[in-house]
């Protein structure tokens, strides 16, 4: 097969997508600053999500289905439909967490637990997602009690402002996202190229902006997805979009990949830097925009599929002073 016939196949001419459409996916993700030596700001994230197989419908009945009918840009008649579910916690941290009463010039100590259902209607060139968060943030998030024990299991040192982290408050995030597939060319027979470029934004008292970028990989049978992606809003894992993805095809089943990305966001609101939002608590003046850059690796191996992508962040609050936020993106994930 020449590179001009690969690129055909896999992206402008019908292939076979049973096996695909029949495929769910698990996705853990891990994210630490441990990865870049560091602990501070956004200091670990833990993400478990289970994304279906191609529901014919959404398998509803009555108000419930007029519901999820009603919802836009996922319906349509020509792509398959996923539902995902996912756990996640996140926590974040001053610059220097051995402060018994934590800097007021630096952001506050805070925790984020909570539950994600999305839905998502994609074809082989298009994805859409919405995803509705809900969680809490504040002490029963149990970030804190989180971090003490890890740091307790590796020996490190204990962080001493979890008390003044910011008070218990319902959170809810309403998240929009679409992703493309394009530009994808044939380098050699199985080396390939392709874009990725997302729009997406969030609605919620925990987080509220509006965000585009994109994403280049290179590599040796490149999955038909969308993209490898962080635990953040909206992350819910990838299934496949046809049988020619590595993860289900019959005959090329192993995959290595590299990839670039960057993601720019326009923020209105960031519990976790301007406080709770009816109560008095530590906050600090936020940044308007905030970018993230990153580069990482991916590798395939039958239905299981490995990444790792290492994350730099621009200035998140006016008064932030010292090394950027970075921490390390792992993830692993099932076809089954």
């Amino acid at each position: 097969m020449c590179g001009t016939d690969l690129l055909a196949e896999t992206i402008d001419s019908p292939v076979l997508t049973d096996h695909a459409r029949s495929t769910p996916v698990f996705t853990v993700y891990f994210e630490n600053d441990v990865f870049s030596n560091t602990d501070f700001h956004y200091s670990n994230g833990v993400k478990l999500s289970w994304l279906s197989a191609d529901l014919v419908g959404w398998g509803q009945k009555g108000w419930r289905q007029c519901m999820v009918e009603a919802l836009p840009f996922v319906n349509r008649c020509d792509g398959q439909k996923n539902f995902g579910l996912s756990l996640g916690q996140h926590m974040y941290t001053p610059t220097d967490n051995e402060l018994y009463t934590p800097d007021p010039t630096d952001r506050p100590y805070a925790g984020w637990t909570y539950l994600e259902f999305a839905f998502v209607s994609k074809t082989r060139t298009v994805s859409d997602t919405i995803s509705l968060q809900l969680g809490i943030v504040g002490p029963h998030s149990l970030a804190g009690k989180t971090q003490t024990t890890i740091h307790g299991w590796i020996g490190s040192a204990k962080a001493h402002g979890w008390e003044h982290q910011l008070h218990d408050e319902p959170g809810v995030n309403l998240i929009y996202e679409r992703r493309w597939r394009m530009f994808a060319r044939a380098l050699s027979q199985r080396l390939g190229v392709d874009l990725i470029p997302h729009v997406g934004a969030s609605l919620g008292n925990v987080q509220s902006y509006a965000n585009g970028g994109g994403t280049v990989r290179v590599g040796f049978n490149l999955p038909s997805d969308f993209g490898v992606q962080l635990a953040r809003a909206g992350s819910i894992g990838g299934t496949p979009t046809d049988d020619l993805d590595p993860r289900v095809s019959l005959k090329h089943n192993f995959s290595v990949f590299v990839f670039g990305a960057a993601d720019g966001r326009a923020v209105a609101r960031d519990l976790f830097l301007d406080g709770n939002t009816f109560r008095d608590s530590p906050s600090v003046d936020k940044e308007s925009f905030v970018a993230d850059f990153s580069y990482g690796v991916g590798l395939i191996a039958g239905r299981w599929q490995f990444t790792y992508t290492q994350v730099r962040r621009t200035r998140e609050f006016k008064t932030q002073t010292g090394s950027p936020t970075e921490f390390g993106s792992c993830s692993v994930s099932c076809a089954f």
